[in-house]
């Protein structure tokens, strides 16, 4: 092409631009000069920045067939464009916004305006929080590779697909806890994988902003709050299969943090026999379970495995021929043939009068979800003692320190010692990975550290030799050395000797004592027993169940 001919096409595109420009103007000025004589509002919004919460209010196939966007919202006063304020569709969708409190002042606006405001639906999911539908996971194996390739590149993934991500990568790193972190520049992704937080990705601070909307949407919390914490959940789909999860949104210095507890991927499959416990322990929990009433306890931190061990008694238990009746905060599993209540505060429905509520419904086993006060432990215990099984949890360091706890609460003893049948403390261990394991030496002092720990148990239970192990990570285990976890507990009956200690008002040390005396194994000497084994490292012994 030569310099003439170039020259002449600039030009030409020139002129273009120029009619391009008085058209659109035209345009502008002939919906300006109608809603005048309609006696409406008029809004260019030609290049307006939409935020992407306000888009989100309408779905993108309701605002094409309406012709109509929401494109600010300040409390609960949203403006809306309308191409054609006579339209149905736009009529109907603003009905439905007003039955939702919001308070609409509508505007008229171009089709040009019209289409740059739906070109901007590209940002977020558009779902509406009045269709809301569960999100399909796609499946990929290297989800995990490309979440961390995120920003390396100037092509950013659409908010779906980074969910999906998201999602994906969780699901196959085994997490059980999605935590999103926006800090000054970035936002930090960490799973928590195996009981310990571990990053993941950082991704370009926009990015959360959609993000945020897009779970906020999905979990049917409020768009236009970022103040206060809010709570909810929603479901995602996997090939098929529906997975929960429970969203908590915190206000932190640059922005919303964000936790997603995935449900119902482990757990509550699981089986008495399957919990870790010794052959000593498992006996003797069986034995009290088949007793037709009295209170079992589990206790232990957060995070310690009680509810997985509590359903696990209960799939024992559930043979047919009883009523089950459970109450949680939430349900976290759903299981057939159980009768599961949730708490509702805002209803007064609260562990002690649930308690007392779900005894006058005839139960041959009943589950709290925990013990808190003392309405909760004193009913627990007259239930426990007037022919009912009662399964519960208690916060405390060990099973020892749970007899002192509820009279601590205002349980009288002569209450709490027949009502109690055993007390089990439990903690969660990393297993080592399986495929990398190899063999460990201890240094003298760990060695010391173990046989220490091990000195007070039956000659017969001490193994001759000290094997150890641990992993350095492979592929299988994603380089991280351990693969899942397992249980440690220790569990004692109580007994004619714990029921006496209890009468005297005896200290959670005295019981402890007691208690290893009638042949309790300790969750430290546990932990080691199961290191000898080769199912964790002394590493993790320690950090578990440091005295």
């Amino acid at each position: 092409m030569d310099k003439k001919t170039k020259n002449t096409d600039d030009k030409a595109e020139k002129i273009k631009e120029v009619f391009k420009d008085l058209d659109l103007k035209f345009q502008e000025q002939e919906t300006e000069r109608r809603a005048k004589a309609a006696g409406f509002a008029y809004f260019d919004l030609r290049n307006f920045p939409i935020d992407e919460n306000n888009l989100i209010l309408v779905p993108k196939e309701q605002a094409i067939a309406a012709q109509a966007v929401a494109f600010y919202l300040e409390g609960q006063n949203l403006k809306m464009g309308l191409v054609e304020p006579e339209n149905q569709t736009a009529i109907q969708l603003i009905n439905t916004l007003e039955k939702d409190k919001y308070q609409i002042e509508k505007y008229l606006v171009s089709k040009t305006g019209l289409d740059y405001a739906l070109s901007q639906y590209h940002r977020v999911m558009t779902a509406a929080p009045t269709h809301n539908k569960d999100i399909e996971i796609r499946t990929n194996p290297k989800a995990l590779e490309s979440l961390k390739a995120i920003g390396k590149d100037d092509k950013i993934p659409e908010t779906t697909e980074v969910l999906s991500l998201i999602m994906e990568a969780a699901l196959i790193a085994g997490s059980s806890d999605i935590h999103l972190e926006p800090i000054k520049h970035s936002l930090n992704i960490r799973f928590r994988i195996d009981g310990v937080l571990q990053e993941i990705a950082t991704l370009p601070l926009p990015l959360y902003i959609h993000l945020l909307s897009r779970l906020k949407l999905a979990a049917n919390l409020k768009l236009n709050v970022t103040n206060v914490p809010q709570d909810g959940r929603f479901s995602v789909i996997k090939t098929g299969k529906p997975i929960d999860l429970r969203v908590s949104v915190l206000p932190s210095a640059y922005g919303e943090s964000v936790v997603m507890r995935i449900l119902g991927t482990e757990g509550v499959s699981v089986e008495i026999e399957k919990l870790g416990l010794s052959t000593r322990d498992f006996s003797l929990l069986k034995r009290e379970l088949d007793k037709p009433n009295g209170m079992i306890l589990t206790t232990g931190p957060t995070g310690s495995g009680k509810t997985t061990t509590l359903y696990a008694f209960l799939r024992y238990l559930n043979r047919g021929g009883v009523k089950i009746i459970t109450l949680e905060d939430p349900v976290e599993y759903k299981i057939e043939s159980i009768t599961q209540t949730p708490i509702d505060h805002n209803a007064g429905m609260d562990f002690a009068s649930g308690l007392r509520s779900i005894l006058r419904q005839d139960p041959d086993i009943v589950m709290v979800g925990e013990i808190r006060d003392y309405e909760t432990a004193e009913t627990a215990a007259q239930g426990a003692l007037t022919g009912h099984v009662v399964l519960s949890t208690l916060h405390t360091n060990d099973a020892a320190g749970a007899i002192p706890r509820l009279l601590d609460l205002g349980v009288k003893a002569v209450t709490l010692a027949p009502a109690l049948n055993a007390l089990i403390a439990q903690r969660l261990l990393r297993k080592i990975c399986q495929q990398c394991k190899e063999i460990y030496k201890p240094n003298g002092e760990e060695l010391k550290r173990v046989k220490q720990a091990l000195s007070d148990l039956p000659e017969g239970q001490i193994p001759k030799n000290y094997v150890f192990y641990r992993s350095p990570g492979c592929a299988a285990c994603h380089n991280l050395g351990y693969k899942g976890r397992i249980g440690v507990f220790e569990v004692f009956a109580v007994e004619a000797a714990i029921e006496k200690l209890i009468y005297e008002g005896a200290s959670s040390q005295e019981i402890k004592k007691a208690a290893v005396a009638t042949g309790m194994t300790t969750m430290q000497q546990d932990s080691i027993l199961k290191a000898l084994q080769g199912l964790t490292d002394l590493s993790e012994v320690w950090r578990a169940t440091e005295e």
